[in-house]
């Protein structure tokens, strides 16, 4: 069974995974940008990526998967590559199988015009029996295929992934301060500013100290109007730095009003660091939701209590801890995602046989 997949950039996260189970699976790839904000030190040069080929080179590369590949994997559906590769299909490209590995969740937007094209265009492709939804959670993730037609024997889990081992901690660390991490892009989305507000208010007399970890926008605003002694705003960390900030914090906040996946939730949880994340961050109902690994919220004031409550707690603290890490070490790793692979390439091997 060949596959070949097209990532969207060479991140962090997808260079782990082409490490630990692309290459062992011997799966051919390449990327369609060739920058990604999700910096790593690892060298990538030598991969191929769309954006650096002239057109007829990127027709050519995508004429040859067809016609050679027995999957094609894209990691979303809005994309030059996958647009193209669709209209081939309709041109006699019958071998391919294409998979769409996705961490959107279901949303249907307000405007009406932006919903009619939406259910059109995914209504269209997602009922394509030769098209398979690889979805990064079990729940809203998968409700987005569900939603658009396509078949729920076509609808695989293909869990979300970072390498967990980088987070896992080496040895106890005596944490002499109570440190609530925020990581991630300065964006108005991601909320910082009232996760801030709630912090000064909640914590303006308690030992305890909030950093914020990300560039975008807002670093200048937030440095001027907020950083002080309790409120550290420290900038892009990547690699081993972000690690160490991870290791020496208490508890992960992630106030975001929207987050397709949120894989700041899958790196605190491996570090052992309980998790407090918005409704709207797409990992919960697999990470947190009845798992102990962490507390949903809703709105600003259930930030805050739930901040007070892992402080004031230690056995709180200390249970919440332990579940995170025997969650991400004994079940949401690379060892899930294999088996989770395995099953979609087996469907598809058996229909090939069954000349489905």
């Amino acid at each position: 069974m060949k596959i070949y997949c097209f990532f969207t950039e060479p991140a962090s996260y997808t260079l782990d995974l082409i490490k630990y189970v692309y290459n062992p699976f011997k799966i051919d790839f390449c990327f369609l940008k060739s920058k990604s904000e999700a910096k790593t030190n690892i060298n990538v040069s030598e991969n191929i990526f769309l954006d650096r080929l002239s057109f007829f080179k990127y027709l050519k590369l995508i004429i040859r998967v067809l016609n050679n590949y027995d999957i094609v994997i894209f990691n979303s559906y809005n994309n030059h590559a996958f647009i193209l590769t669709m209209l081939l299909k309709l041109f006699g490209f019958k071998k391919a199988k294409i998979a769409i590995e996705s961490d959107t969740q279901l949303i249907i937007p307000e405007n009406i015009i932006k919903r009619f094209v939406k259910r059109i265009y995914l209504s269209y492709i997602f009922k394509k029996k030769y098209v398979y939804g690889l979805a990064a959670g079990n729940y809203t993730h998968k409700d987005l295929f569900r939603f658009y037609g396509m078949r729920e024997k076509n609808i695989f889990l293909m869990p979300l992934m970072v390498n967990n081992f980088k987070f896992y901690p080496k040895n106890i660390v005596n944490k002499k301060e109570f440190i609530f991490l925020f990581v991630g892009r300065l964006i108005k989305r991601k909320n910082i500013e009232s996760l801030i507000n709630v912090f000064n208010y909640q914590f303006k007399d308690k030992k305890a100290i909030l950093k914020v970890i990300g560039g975008g926008p807002l670093y200048d605003y937030l440095i001027s109007k907020y950083s002080s002694d309790k409120v550290k705003i420290i900038g892009k960390l990547f690699d081993d730095e972000l690690v160490k900030e991870f290791k020496e914090a208490s508890v992960l906040v992630c106030p975001s009003y929207f987050e397709p996946w949120g894989l700041v939730v899958n790196e605190a949880l491996s570090s052992s660091l309980p998790v407090i994340a918005r409704c709207e961050v797409g990992s919960v109902w697999d990470l947190l939701d009845n798992k102990k690994t962490g507390f949903i919220v809703k709105n600003d004031k259930q930030l805050g209590d739930k901040m007070l409550d892992f402080f004031k707690s230690k056995h709180l603290l200390s249970t919440y801890s332990k579940n995170a890490h025997d969650l991400m070490k004994n079940y949401w790793n690379y060892d899930l995602y294999i088996n989770c692979l395995n099953k979609f390439i087996d469907k598809i091997r058996d229909e090939n046989r069954s000349g489905n």
